[in-house]
């Protein structure tokens, strides 16, 4: 039987090896769309949102304001983002997508959704259940540990 030292080390191992593997998938993705990994994951956010202020972007990806404005910057030179100020508030940075970025996001997003479907169909239902169960649980439970510990 194994010790619960030998247990935490094998979870400590998958998690890093699937972390490992979703940070090259991410350079992938952003590599084929001819973006850095962190402007995907920046774009990602306006699949759901039309707008967003800098803060809103840093609270989202945990990023500080300084490397958010360098990433926006890079956007809007691919004409993908604008930004504006808040006509309510003036010390606000509003960030909106392009004209161009709609069916930007629109491919990228319809790219994961294809691997993701991909993934699925590669394992059985019951795995798939597994795997979706054992997810929620990882997910809440780093979650919770999030919470817990913010500064």
């Amino acid at each position: 039987m194994k010790t619960d030292n030998e247990k935490a080390e094998k979870l400590a191992g998958l998690i890093l090896n699937l972390t490992r593997n979703c940070n090259i998938r991410e350079e992938h993705f952003a590599a084929s769309f001819n973006l850095s990994p962190a402007e995907v994951k920046l774009l990602k956010l306006f699949a759901f949102n039309s707008t967003l202020s800098i803060k809103e972007i840093c609270s989202l990806l945990s990023l500080t304001p300084g490397r958010i404005t360098h990433i926006v910057t890079s956007l809007e030179e691919k004409k993908l983002l604008t930004r504006n100020i808040d006509q309510k508030d003036k010390r606000n940075v509003i960030v909106s997508t392009a004209p161009k970025c709609a069916p930007f996001i629109n491919n990228l997003v319809m790219s994961y959704l294809d691997l993701y479907k991909r993934v699925l169909k590669s394992v059985s239902e019951e795995d798939r259940e597994n795997m979706f169960h054992s997810l929620e649980i990882l997910g809440g439970i780093f979650s919770k540990w999030v919470e817990e510990n913010k500064v």
